[in-house]
């Protein structure tokens, strides 16, 4: 079966990421770039988000078979803006990416779907207390991310998470299980490229799945250079999934299990 794949990829555009973005960046294009050169059958989407409290929340780019247009789009995205308290609409950009216009797969042809979150922080509901959330009517409320990972699953989407570190790590646990919970992965910016257009071009050359190659990467590859350490945080991912349904169990757990150490 011949295969194929459509890729969203999300980008934080708030201003705590400036210094990094030029790198990201960067790492995106050398995620796509091989995949690109290959002629493959890929195609393309960005959607740009930033704070729920920003001029503006997100920006979608529909999918395209154009490298060119993808690269015009990433070389006008910006750095700006921003919450106080450093959350981000990571809900919002993933239900954009749930509205996007996935290939469905037919009987000669396999479309394997990717959306590449990169976040430097929070998202927003995570890290405030319910109450707080109820009393300032914060749409997070409504918007239940963690519910948002069970959609993704019924409609085949796997989500790997880059995460630009160091401000990243207060939440890289949560964020491993919300992308090991589709079957994908956590990885730091560091090492990101290399894992991902690996990946996807397994995928596409070998006709392999995604779920079967997120289950097979080296974890020396993930920690390599980074602050992450994987067995630590995917033993709290992986009780995160067990224990939690909602965003506010999530929240329960958190406060339940507080992190003192990554080691």
């Amino acid at each position: 079966m011949e295969a194929s794949m459509d890729i969203a990829i999300c980008l934080d555009c708030t201003s705590s990421v400036a210094s990094s973005f030029c790198q990201v960046r960067d790492r995106i294009s050398s995620i796509i770039e091989p995949i690109i050169e290959n002629k493959n059958d890929i195609r393309l989407a960005l959607i740009e988000f930033r704070s729920r409290d920003d001029s503006w929340v997100t920006i979608i780019h529909p999918f395209t078979h154009s490298a060119s247009t993808f690269q015009n789009w990433l070389n006008n995205t910006q750095a700006e803006g921003g919450s106080q308290n450093g959350t981000r609409a990571i809900s919002d950009a993933l239900c954009e990416a749930l509205k996007l216009e996935w290939r469905s797969n037919d009987n000669n042809r396999w479309h394997e779907k990717l959306i590449i979150m990169i976040t430097g922080g929070p998202p927003c509901g995570l890290l405030t207390d319910s109450t707080e959330i109820q009393m300032n009517d914060c749409p997070c409320a409504t918007d239940d991310l963690w519910k948002m990972s069970d959609e993704l699953i019924k409609e085949n989407l796997t989500l790997a998470i880059i995460g630009i570190e160091p401000s990243v790590i207060v939440c890289d646990d949560f964020y491993g299980a919300l992308a090991k919970n589709t079957g994908g992965e956590y990885i730091p910016l560091i090492n990101a490229s290399h894992i991902l257009s690996s990946i996807i071009q397994s995928v596409i050359i070998e006709e392999d799945t995604l779920l079967q190659q997120f289950r097979h990467i080296d974890i020396n590859e993930i920690e390599k250079n980074s602050l992450y350490r994987h067995s630590f945080v995917q033993k709290r991912a992986q009780s995160m999934i067990e224990h939690c349904r909602t965003m506010a169990d999530i929240r329960k757990w958190l406060k339940n299990h507080p992190r003192l150490s990554q080691y």
